[in-house]
């Protein structure tokens, strides 16, 4: 299992007139903490796989909110790769606000596909020997 924290500070164009994040930022906080925990977890950026051939296009996405997040929070979001990825990488989070209580639960799924055919694939080589470290 891999575990990764990232921080963002809500922005005042995330949140409506109330001050509460807008329901559809948590997406971009997914792939905010999702891309920074790939990084960590693998040694390699979207931007290089990508250049390598593959792609890691979202197929699902689950959001539940528990409490609102508000403007100017710093919140920390956790992403966690509970299973070593295989075509597809399921990845969870879980938001929490300054005062450590956990405000979102989510979960993605993503699927490795090759650049040119568009069909999926297995994740490339040098991505999987990074991270197999983590499930052993």
């Amino acid at each position: 299992m891999f575990v990764y924290e990232s921080k963002v500070k809500v922005r005042y164009v995330e949140t409506d007139q109330m001050g509460v994040v807008h329901h559809s930022n948590y997406a971009q906080y997914y792939e905010l903490a999702r891309t920074e925990c790939f990084e960590a977890c693998s040694g390699m950026s979207y931007e290089s796989m990508e250049a390598d051939g593959v792609m890691l296009p979202i197929l699902e996405l689950q959001s539940k909110f528990l409490k609102p997040a508000l403007y100017n929070q710093v919140l920390t979001i956790k992403s966690i790769v509970k299973d070593l990825p295989t075509v597809r990488l399921r990845v969870d989070y879980e938001i929490y606000n300054e005062a450590n209580e956990l405000i979102n639960t989510g979960q993605t799924t993503l699927v490795f596909v090759n650049k040119e055919t568009r069909r999926p694939c297995q994740p490339p080589e040098n991505f999987m020997k990074n991270v197999r470290q983590y499930f052993n």
